[in-house]
């Protein structure tokens, strides 16, 4: 007499579907680092202090060195846009195509007008940072916290030309 016993298990599928759940809920937690990156680019750019040169036909003031760009146009401020992470891009960005931003960014001795509004100096950047810290612990499969998660925000800058 011969006894088969033959066991079916669905732990990989299982495992498969936290996989993916987990995938989509750091996409989205991405997605609002990213977006709120922005936003902290934007309100850091309203809120800069004044007292610069006064200049063009509009009378625009500049911001202070070591501030982030005074608003004129608005080129620069509307021109922010975040490429979203997703469940194959473990990553998103905040990135502009205008030419001069580069130029505002970069110190002094890189031959820029030092305004930091997207660099690691920029009062952006550290916000964005404490917030992407205290934000991580929101990530969940279920009822079940992430505990760890592995933070990194990399600032980088692109030559992009046309």
């Amino acid at each position: 007499m011969t006894v088969k016993v033959e066991i079916k298990s669905k732990l990989n599928q299982k495992i498969s579907k936290a996989v993916d759940l987990y995938d989509m809920k750091t996409a989205g937690y991405l997605n609002k680092v990213a977006n709120m990156y922005r936003n902290y680019i934007l309100i850091s750019m309203q809120e800069t202090p004044k007292g610069g040169r006064v200049y063009g036909k509009r009378k625009h003031i500049a911001s202070l060195k070591d501030n982030a760009p005074a608003i004129d146009t608005g080129r620069l401020a509307n021109s922010f846009y975040v490429v979203p992470a997703t469940k194959s891009r473990n990553y998103s960005t905040v990135e502009t195509k205008v030419k001069y931003a580069n130029i505002l960014e970069q110190s002094f001795a890189r031959g820029g007008l030092q305004r930091p509004f997207m660099g690691k100096e920029s009062r952006a950047f550290k916000q964005t940072e404490q917030y992407a810290n205290a934000k991580y612990k929101d990530i969940s499969i279920g009822k079940t916290k992430i505990l760890w998660a592995f933070i990194l925000l990399i600032y980088s800058q692109r030559f992009i030309l046309f």
